[in-house]
This record gives C-alpha cells, sequence and structure tokens, in this order.
C-alpha cells in the first residue's frame, strides 16, 4: 500500500497499475474510498491523532466510520493513531477496542516510531528513572494499543548518496513481533525531502530496502508517498504525472506479490549478514556462520568479483524460514545499492559452497511467481542477484506454500 491524501492525485487505476493491493487513506475523503471500491481495491483508513487525541472518540465519528464501510466496499483494515507514545496509547487503545468489537474480522494496527528519537518522545514524557530503551516502547506499542501488526517507518536514505543503517528498528521489530505472535510490517522510503535530508531514492534503493524486510519476514510493505506530501513521491501534485520510482515500484511491487505467495506462509527464524571484502556487519545485524538458522548444508558463502577495497553495502542478507511442516527455505538478499544506481548496475554473483550430496535448489521466480528446479554443479550453487534484489530458494525441492491457493 502507499499512503495517499489527495483523490485528484490519486488515480485508482493508475494505483493499481502499480501493483498496489490495498488503498491507504490517510484522511477521511470519500472520493478515496470511492475509487478504490471502483476498481475493487481494498481499502484502509487512518484514524489521525488530530482527531481522536481533540475528540476522542465520539458518537458521530462512529457514525461516520460506520457509514463509510456500509458505502464502500472493501474496507479491511484500519490504521490508529500513527506514531503514538506511550502516554498517548491509552487514547488510542479505546479506538482499536472499539473497531475490533465493530468489525471484528477487519484488521486494525497502528504505526510506532523508529529508533532513534529521545526516551521522552518514546515516553510522551519524563521517563522511569531506570530508562525506556526502544525495544519496551515496542512492547508497550504491541500490548497497550493492542495493534493487530508492529509497524514502525523509517526513511533511509540520505542526500548526499548515504544511508541510515535500518537494522536497529528493523530487527527490534522483528524480535517484539515474533515475541507476542504478530505480523511485523514497515513502511519504506518512496520520496525526497531536502529539508530533512532525504533523497529520491533509486531503484536500487527502494528494492533493497523492500527485500531486506521480506528477507527478515516482514510481510507488508507500505510506501511513503504516493503523491507529494512532504516533498516529490511516485505522483507529481501539480502535474498528475509519474515520476520513475512509480515505475520502480510498480515492477518491484509485482516481484513482492510473486514470491509473497509464499513468504506469508513461513515464519521467519533467523536472519543473518554477509559482509562483502573490506566492509563490516552494521550495528544490530548478526553475521552469518555455518549452520545459522539451523542450516547444515552451506559452507561458504562468496561474493564473488568484489575488491578487497571496502564497497559499502555490497553485502548479503540471508533469511531462514520454515513452514507449518517444518520444512525448511532461505532468501539471499544483494544489499548493494546507491543513490542514482540501477538494480543492473549493482548486480553481484554469489557462490554458495554446499555439502556434498546437494544436487538441485528450488526457487520461487520472483519474475514468474511459479517455482522451478536449479541445478547444482560440483558442490557450488552461483547466483546473479540484481542490486537490492533477493530470491527464495529451498534444497532438494520446489514444492513452495501458496502457490496453489486462490486467497
Amino acid at each position: 500500500m502507499a499512503l495517499t491524501i489527495i483523490p485528484e492525485s490519486c488515480n485508482p487505476q493508475q494505483y493499481k497499475d502499480a501493483n498496489l493491493t490495498t488503498t491507504l487513506a490517510w484522511k477521511q475523503r470519500e472520493k478515496l474510498l470511492e475509487g478504490s471500491a471502483g476498481v475493487g481495491l481494498p481499502w484502509h483508513l487512518h484514524l489521525r491523532r488530530a482527531v481522536l487525541s481533540k475528540s476522542g472518540l465520539t458518537d458521530q465519528l462512529k457514525t461516520r466510520l460506520k457509514g463509510h464501510v456500509g458505502k464502500y466496499k472493501g474496507c479491511s483494515g484500519w490504521l490508529v493513531w500513527d506514531e503514538p507514545n506511550r502516554v498517548e496509547m491509552f487514547r488510542a487503545a479505546e479506538t482499536v477496542r472499539w473497531l475490533k468489537k465493530t468489525w471484528p474480522k477487519t484488521l486494525v494496527y497502528s504505526n510506532a516510531y523508529p529508533m532513534g528519537a529521545t526516551a521522552n518522545r518514546y515516553y510522551g514524557g519524563k521517563p522511569p528513572a531506570d530508562g525506556y530503551s526502544y525495544e519496551q516502547y515496542l512492547r508497550d506499542f504491541s500490548t497497550i494499543v493492542g495493534s493487530d501488526v508492529v509497524m514502525y517507518d523509517a526513511y533511509i536514505f540520505r542526500e548526499g548518496g548515504g544511508t541510515g543503517n535500518p537494522f536497529p528498528t528493523m530487527n527490534t521489530a522483528r524480535k517484539v513481533a515474533l515475541e507476542h505472535g504478530k505480523p511485523y510490517w514497515s513502511f519504506v522510503q518512496s520520496h525526497a525531502d531536502k529539508r530533512r535530508g532525504y533523497r529520491m531514492p533509486s531503484e536500487s534503493d527502494v528494492r533493497m530496502q523492500v527485500f531486506a524486510h521480506l528477507t527478515s519476514g516482514f510481510t507488508g510493505i507500505g510506501y511513503f508517498t504516493y503523491e507529494d506530501q512532504q516533498g516529490p513521491a511516485m505522483i507529481s501534485n501539480a502535474t498528475r504525472q509519474r515520476r520513475p520510482i512509480y515505475y520502480h515500484v510498480a515492477r518491484l511491487n509485482q516481484e513482492v506479490l510473486n514470491v509473497g505467495q509464499a513468504l506469508r506462509f513461513l515464519k521467519s527464524t533467523d536472519v543473518r549478514y554477509v559482509a562483502g571484502p573490506g566492509n563490516q556487519v552494521p550495528s544490530a545485524a548478526t553475521a552469518w556462520k555455518p549452520g545459522a538458522g539451523g542450516d547444515r548444508l552451506i559452507r561458504s558463502i562468496v561474493i564473488e568479483g568484489a575488491t578487497r577495497e571496502p564497497s559499502p553495502w555490497r553485502d548479503i542478507l540471508v533469511g531462514f524460514f520454515k513452514d507449518d511442516q517444518g520444512g525448511d527455505y532461505f532468501m539471499l538478499t544483494n544489499l548493494w545499492h546507491g543513490e542514482g544506481m540501477s538494480s543492473a548496475r549493482r548486480s553481484v554473483t554469489v557462490t554458495l559452497k554446499l555439502q556434498s550430496g546437494v544436487s538441485a535448489i528450488g526457487r520461487l521466480s520472483r519474475k514468474t511467481g511459479q517455482a522451478e528446479m536449479l541445478s547444482v554443479k560440483g558442490d557450488e550453487f552461483e547466483v546473479t542477484l540484481p542490486g537490492g534484489t533477493g530470491e527464495l530458494l529451498r534444497f532438494g525441492s520446489a514444492a513452495f506454500p501458496g502457490l496453489d491457493r486462490k486467497n
């Protein structure tokens, strides 16, 4: 989904053509809901802090929300109170409880802060004497608010070409969500904002952020933003024209839908990092070693063609998964990306050196959505990954869950 506010620039068919599967309406503008219903897209509606903190969940607001659901087909979720601090969580929880009681089969969730703010900001005032960590903030978010999903936002692509380290926030959210048995989602960056120092993500940038989340077990992606809210985004408010990132996201989303057929039925069991020559494992990430994720078949992971000089982000992320029957899967993602760089210009070839006896690896093609068997030669498996892109694999089988399901 992608955050949208302006009905005039959010052409519903154009939005759908970006392979977005849910409309995220940030304000109660009925034209957004009408447009979404008209093209058969489910919609989520954000209930804003400004509305709920001022007057609360009034009978008038309840009546209005019931009217939206009755008039426009496709309501599948509610996002309540973006980035609540701990003090605000109790007010947000009142709305969450009413929504769950009124529409018990509909997703009700909130969106948390990313790591990086002060404890005072997370807490909403003076924190306890022993401190208030981000991890505790997310635990309170999960339990007090009662959010069905642990979700956060993080915008990591900076002016000047730098990229912020996503792993402290990403891995903390993953940890807390798994502890509470909840799915975990993230907003990713699809806009530029010079005032805040954010660059427009390149093709390799946005792919890296999305596939890194998928490799870590995230099952929902929100884009900030669809049209210009804090700076240029996918669609120009002024001209209604699509910017290049619209097309990058459209192609990326189709690949996400293809591998997501299976990923939504898998549980993330481990995430490891393979640093390229001269590079360091970022803080909050864990280095890969043989046996990681319970895997006993990979002896080494080699990034081919790398020089001995550091090349930032010319690294690999490895995610491990299990299905309901205990079957094992893994995902390899090329983290190499850069300002203005296409995915083709940030490709790397990765060689897995395997224990003897492995003759084939199954892959769920991100291009076709079909399962395929790939051969292993001489106990080695080689795969070329475009910049920011991942592949979902398993040893000895091309059976992936979800491929024979209609929903």
